[in-house]
C-alpha cells in the first residue's frame, strides 16, 4: 500500500484536473480549479523547502568530510544563510537585498552566460565542419543569417536581409514547431504512463 498510495493520488489528481479543464462544470468547476491552484502553490513552497534542506545536507556533508573542493560548499552554505537572514530582516525589496541581487547575483549570472558563450562557439565550430549534407546546410544557413543580421550584409549582398528574415520565419519556424509538437507528444505519452502507473521511477521504486 505504501507504494500504491502515491500512484493512486497522482492518477486521481491528474484525472480530476483534466476533467475540470476540459469540461464545463459551472461554478463547481471554477471553485475546484481555484482550490487546486492554491494547493499547487502550497506544493511548490514545500518543494522549495525540500530543495533547501537537500542543498544544506549535501554541502554540509561535503564540508564535514572535507571532500575535494569543500571550500566551495562552505561558501554556498554561508551565502544561502546570509541571504535568507538579510531577506527576512530587510525584506524582499529592502535596500540590502536589492543590492545583493543586482550587484552580486546578476553579475554572477552574467559571468556564467559569458562562459557559456565560449562553449557555444566551440560547439558551433564542431557542428559546422562539412562532414555530411546536413552539416553543409547548417553551415550555409548560419553564414547567411550572420550576414543578414550584420549591417554590412546588405552592402555585400543586396537583399540578404530579406533572405535571412525568410529563413527565420519559414524554415526555422517550421522546425521549431515540429520540435515543440514532438516534445508535446512525448510529454503527453510520459504523462499517460505516469497516470496509468506504468512509469514508477519517480517513486524511487524503479520502473
Amino acid at each position: 500500500m505504501k507504494r500504491q498510495l502515491p500512484l493512486i493520488l497522482v492518477a486521481v489528481t491528474a484525472v480530476f484536473i483534466m476533467a475540470m479543464k476540459f469540461f464545463n462544470f459551472g461554478p463547481f468547476g471554477a471553485a475546484a480549479i481555484t482550490e487546486a491552484d492554491i494547493w499547487i502553490q502550497v506544493t511548490y513552497e514545500f518543494a522549495f523547502l525540500l530543495g533547501a534542506i537537500n542543498f544544506t545536507l549535501l554541502h554540509y556533508g561535503n564540508v564535514s568530510r572535507q571532500k575535494p573542493r569543500w571550500i566551495y560548499s562552505a561558501i554556498a552554505l554561508v551565502a544561502m544563510v546570509l541571504t535568507c537572514i538579510i531577506t527576512l530582516v530587510d525584506g524582499v525589496n529592502g535596500e540590502i537585498a536589492v543590492f545583493l541581487y543586482e550587484n552580486i547575483a546578476n553579475r554572477i549570472d552574467s559571468a556564467i552566460y559569458a562562459l557559456l558563450g565560449f562553449y557555444v562557439c566551440s560547439a558551433a565550430y564542431r557542428s559546422f565542419k562539412l562532414k555530411n549534407l546536413e552539416a553543409g546546410i547548417l553551415l550555409v544557413s548560419a553564414v547567411l543569417l550572420m550576414l543578414a543580421q550584420a549591417p554590412i550584409g546588405d552592402a555585400i549582398f543586396p537583399g540578404i536581409s530579406k533572405l535571412g528574415e525568410w529563413i527565420l520565419n519559414v524554415p526555422n519556424s517550421a522546425g521549431m514547431r515540429g520540435i515543440r509538437l514532438g516534445a508535446g507528444i512525448g510529454a503527453y505519452a510520459a504523462s499517460i504512463r505516469v497516470i496509468l502507473g506504468l512509469e514508477r521511477s519517480w517513486t524511487g521504486s524503479g520502473s
